[in-house]
């Protein structure tokens, strides 16, 4: 009997043994692939996360094309998604690369020496990550430990660097840059897209023989002005070549066309970078000489490419002629308050210009 409840007992342990060995390897399988789905869900939601930024960023680039400091923000969303402490954006000009945008204070700073630099021209991704500081107490950002290095590629043509630093040490990996390559493909198109768009507005406000703004736009710009409050005072000139038509008859339009050319340049080369000249329409040109301190000053100066003009010998191909040209000028806010009246009084004097004469200026 007790051989027999010996057995029993010792048939018993080993079925619980075996029991209790499949349970543990069967939780030990449980845990396992318990864990491994937990770190794909992690490795999912951070492509999620991932993903979203991009499409944001791509959303935002779309609406903020045409925006002047559209480069800046870019760089201002890396630092807000990566949580960096520095971000810079490259731009390649001719052998160099500049910074478009960053957030460093300290513009003086060298990110490495010219064998580095040499390196960056090549156009590779690198990552760089250290115990100690990666930059000397000089540069004031000794606490940079991680820093990645990411090209921007446009149609296999590399046009700039993106340069991403952080203050943890191997804070970035290899899949940072697959994040900001994404970044910089989206940069290299709004790159693209941005100078098109510039492209295209630059035809619409400009006049396409003379290159100089057209009417609407030039009005524009001092309405606009006017209505901020910007601009304090201004001469508007209205300028307009004599007896042009019967230059272009006796010489012909593509000769019309030179004197009109050689006349805008003449204009440009004598008023300042900040004043405004439009095509008005035909032969006739509009300038807005900008903060006048001086009638007598502006007088002379728009006597003097006056005599300029006039003393101008245009040719083209066998052709060979001299144009002149009548001016009226009116000042703001002297000769009125608005623009239409400005204009309103620069035409009259036109006028008068025209008709006691020619070649000369009117402004008062």
């Amino acid at each position: 009997m007790d051989n027999c409840n010996a057995d029993f007992k010792e048939s018993y342990q080993e079925e619980f043994l075996k029991l209790k060995d499949e349970f543990e390897t069967y939780q030990n399988f449980a845990e396992n692939t318990i864990q491994m789905m937990t770190e794909k869900n992690i490795k999912l939601e951070k492509k999620l996360d991932s993903i979203t930024n991009i499409v944001e960023i791509s959303k935002y680039i779309n609406s903020y094309l045409s925006d002047k400091n559209l480069i800046p923000m870019i760089n201002d969303m890396i630092i807000g998604i990566l949580g960096a402490t520095y971000s810079s954006i490259y731009i390649l000009e001719g052998d160099d690369l500049v910074v478009k945008a960053t957030n460093i204070q300290n513009k003086d700073y060298t990110f490495c020496d010219e064998e580095c630099y040499k390196e960056l021209l090549n156009g590779k991704s690198f990552i760089m990550n250290s115990k100690e500081s990666l930059f000397s107490e000089e540069t004031l950002k000794n606490d940079i430990h991680s820093l990645i290095g990411v090209p921007i590629y446009l149609r296999e043509k590399f046009i700039g660097y993106i340069l991403v630093e952080h203050g943890l040490n191997n804070f970035f990996s290899h899949e940072h840059i697959k994040f900001i390559s994404t970044i910089a493909n989206q940069i290299a198109i709004a790159l693209e897209n941005n100078a098109l768009y510039n492209q295209i507005r630059e035809i619409a406000i400009r006049d396409p023989l003379l290159g100089i703004y057209n009417r609407k736009h030039f009005f524009d710009i001092i309405e606009d002005s006017l209505d901020k409050k910007s601009m304090e005072t201004f001469a508007y000139v209205m300028m307009d070549l004599d007896n042009f038509k019967k230059a272009n008859d006796r010489y012909g339009h593509q000769f019309g066309d030179e004197v009109l050319k050689q006349t805008t340049d003449i204009i440009l080369n004598n008023i300042g970078k900040s004043d405004l000249i439009a095509r008005y329409g035909g032969e006739e040109i509009v300038i807005c000489i900008k903060s006048i301190t001086d009638v007598k000053e502006i007088y002379e100066k728009i006597n003097s490419i006056r005599l300029k003009i006039s003393e101008n010998s245009v040719k083209y191909k066998n052709v060979e002629g001299r144009v002149t040209a009548s001016f009226g000028v009116s000042y703001y806010p002297i000769d009125g308050t608005s623009l239409d009246e400005i204009i309103s009084v620069a035409d009259s004097r036109l006028y008068v210009a025209k008709k006691t004469g020619k070649n000369k200026v009117i402004n008062k």
